[in-house]
């Protein structure tokens, strides 16, 4: 009998074309899971990609190839990863009813999206969410205030909650020194736009730079989106030469980022679970983050990173002026970091997890 194979749904897994979550997510799923063949349907927009009347046209084709691929009978499996937006509940609920409609056996994927926790969709986007969480398919979410969420709208029987997961090695074969830095590095890596909170930090390092002038402080941004340009010049003008941008950043160059940093910066607007903040905190990384989506069950506050949520810029201010001042908060709350992804993210236990889920589809 030929291969069967799990058909899997992300953006680019090619760091220059996407800076995603999802992305890295699916290419640890692909590169620790050796017990299922992965095959990866390229769904989403690249970053440098507009949306314009090519950008439709291609939409068109990759819906053809859609079903094509997943009318395939060496596809056992759907993995759709489905982020609940309105660009992705628009451009993906065709094809997974499309999926539904040949009798496909799925497991969909939830990562985040603004109509998860944080607002209400209108009555038509609940109509679509409803018909492709209708049925017997396995619905994954990253948090238990999801599981919840999701369960109350769409009456959903089979949701899993199953925190994203990073490889850990790297990490764990680091050891940092928590002696007091001469001078404080503060990174953000992600999607440059004002969706991550990206607004917040530069209010937030323009008070501070306000107040205390002399305060040591220097800021790494990594990644791209929609708002780089702007803000790499704002940033640019505010700090000079105590501001770096990294552009897109992977393997070593990401490694040592997270090696040379103490704080990682997140105040977004609203989350899954993202994949950064596992990361940093992996390394060491004490985060000053909003509680949104699944963040909460994740970082507590005061115990293993600081929470920004009533006021994000200049809570995030505060937090950062504390941690300079208080050496000893800095290295209690990173090392607190630091062993809580170890024990509560097992790789190994992630995917006996996950091929359980399968085994449930």
């Amino acid at each position: 009998m030929s291969e069967r194979f799990i058909l899997i749904t992300a953006p680019s897994l090619d760091t220059k074309y996407n800076v995603s979550g999802i992305s890295s997510l699916t290419g640890f799923i692909i590169h620790r899971n050796s017990a299922k063949a992965y095959q990866h349907f390229e769904l989403g927009r690249k970053d440098e990609e507009k949306r314009n009347v090519g950008w439709l046209f291609r939409m068109m084709v990759k819906t053809v190839k859609w079903m094509v691929v997943v009318s395939s009978r060496k596809i056992s499996l759907v993995h759709f990863n489905f982020a609940l937006s309105k660009p992705s509940i628009l451009r993906d609920t065709p094809l997974v009813l499309f999926a539904k409609l040949i009798r496909k056996k799925m497991v969909i994927h939830i990562h985040g999206g603004d109509y998860l926790t944080n607002t209400k969709a209108p009555r038509w986007m609940r109509f679509l969410l409803k018909s492709v969480f209708a049925g017997s398919n396995q619905v994954i979410v990253l948090s238990p205030v999801e599981q919840v969420a999701l369960s109350e709208t769409y009456k959903i029987k089979n949701i899993k909650v199953l925190p994203n997961c990073i490889d850990t090695r790297e990490a764990m074969s680091f050891n940092r020194s928590f002696e007091k830095p001469g001078e404080l590095n503060m990174l953000f890596i992600g999607r440059i736009t004002t969706s991550k909170g990206i607004a917040f930090i530069y209010q937030a390092l323009s008070n501070l730079k306000k107040r205390i002038p002399a305060l040591p402080l220097k800021f790494f941004m990594a990644g791209t989106g929609p708002d780089e340009k702007e803000y790499v010049e704002k940033f640019s003008a505010l700090l000079g030469s105590d501001f770096e941008f990294k552009g897109i950043v992977s393997g070593p160059a990401k490694t040592e980022l997270y090696k040379n940093c103490q704080i990682f910066l997140l105040p977004s607007l609203f989350e899954g679970l993202p994949m950064s903040l596992l990361e940093s905190m992996s390394f060491g990384l004490v985060p000053v983050v909003t509680g949104v989506g699944s963040i909460k069950h994740v970082v507590q506050h005061g115990e293993n990173g600081i929470l920004v949520d009533d006021n994000p810029a200049e809570d995030t201010a505060l937090a950062v002026e504390r941690l300079y001042t208080d050496h000893a908060l800095l290295q209690e709350l990173g090392s607190n970091a630091r062993n809580f992804i170890f024990k509560h993210y097992n790789p190994d236990e992630y995917i006996m997890a996950l091929n359980k889920i399968y085994a449930a589809a």
